[in-house]
């Protein structure tokens, strides 16, 4: 079997979703795990009051666990089980650590093309692919 354990990063984004269609079509070509990952970054530093940081973490946290459970419904239509994460910190480096720590064969990422963060910064999916300890599919 070519990949036992499938890591998929999703973030609600075009690219995140088709990403997100591949690793499904493929676990369930291979009979593979899958999990899903997705990553709730920081708090804007710039809210005035607390009350605004919690409407903001409440908003946030709405959002993540709504993508969670649409992952969930689309991974069951699919006749599959899966595991959803949603960890807190910077994207690329929280994916390739979860591909590392929980010895995944294959991580799978969208693509964005956003021209400053693909070409002047680079992009999640570049960094990932950069670090990670498995092979990561990028998909357009």
């Amino acid at each position: 079997m070519p990949f036992a354990r499938i890591l998929v990063a999703i973030d609600g984004s075009e690219g995140a979703d088709r990403a997100f269609a591949k690793a499904i079509e493929l676990a369930s070509l291979t009979g593979a795990s899958l999990t899903a990952l997705t990553i709730e970054g920081p708090l804007p530093a710039y809210a005035a009051t607390v009350g605004e940081v919690d409407e903001v973490k409440r908003e946030k946290d709405s959002f993540f666990r709504a993508l969670a459970v649409a992952a969930e419904r689309q991974a069951k239509e699919a006749g599959l089980l899966i595991d959803v994460e949603i960890r807190p910190g910077h994207a690329a480096e929280m994916i390739v650590r979860r591909a590392r720590e929980g010895g995944f064969d294959l991580v799978v990422v969208g693509h964005k093309g956003h021209f400053l963060q693909d070409y002047l910064l680079g992009s999640t999916a570049d960094r990932v692919a950069h670090h990670a300890p498995c092979p990561v599919m990028i998909v357009k």
